[in-house]
């Protein structure tokens, strides 16, 4: 699939069918993750497979007890590893880790989409009770579980702003170049 068809048919998908995701297509998707951009090129991103119903269970309750996503046959724990991005970037290594570790999540959800996985970023969970869940070190920090599958739901039409109120040129506020870029907005009138 085409990177542009996967973008646009990319759902938060929130009802899993069952049917599981083949060993070969969860290695693709992670392999996509470790391709993402990355300060330093550190690659200070771990992830972790969770197929058992009990870790299932355990990170489901401490994401606020989100009961859908144990429809899922498999989950991608995205987690940092604080270790090398402190040492060279002292207090924005924090920062930085987390921006990696978005990159790489957008990739696999992007890459299953295109393979035609379900799936759904949760970033709403209790970062400590998945720590123990997993029983994660200090240095290691959970910033997303991706819930792959495959569902009998439908991409409906994504609800967006308008490009042009939300795009500046050069400095905040400035449209200036906004007729150019967006020529038919005065035809069809600003959303």
């Amino acid at each position: 699939m085409e990177v542009f068809k996967a973008i646009e048919n990319r759902f938060s998908c929130r009802s899993y069918n069952g049917k599981k995701v083949s060993e070969n297509n969860l290695k693709r998707i992670l392999d996509a993750g470790i391709k993402a951009p990355n300060a330093g090129n550190l690659q200070c991103w771990r992830f972790f497979i969770i197929n058992t119903e009990e870790k299932k269970e355990g990170l489901c309750k401490s994401a606020l007890n989100q009961r859908w996503m144990m429809q899922a046959p498999v989950f991608v724990v995205v987690c940092g590893d604080l270790t090398n991005e402190k040492r060279f970037y002292k207090k924005k290594g924090e920062d930085y880790l987390m921006q990696d570790c978005a990159a790489a999540i957008e990739n696999m959800l992007l890459s299953a989409t295109a393979l035609g996985i379900n799936s759904c970023w949760v970033g709403a969970f209790d970062d400590n009770a998945a720590k123990r869940v997993l029983k994660l070190p200090d240095h290691i920090i959970p910033y997303a579980i991706i819930t792959l599958g495959y569902s009998d739901e439908k991409a409906g039409k994504k609800k967006r702003h308008a490009l042009d109120s939300v795009v500046y040129f050069n400095e905040f506020d400035n449209k200036e170049d906004e007729k150019r870029l967006f020529p038919l907005v005065k035809h069809f009138g600003k959303k």
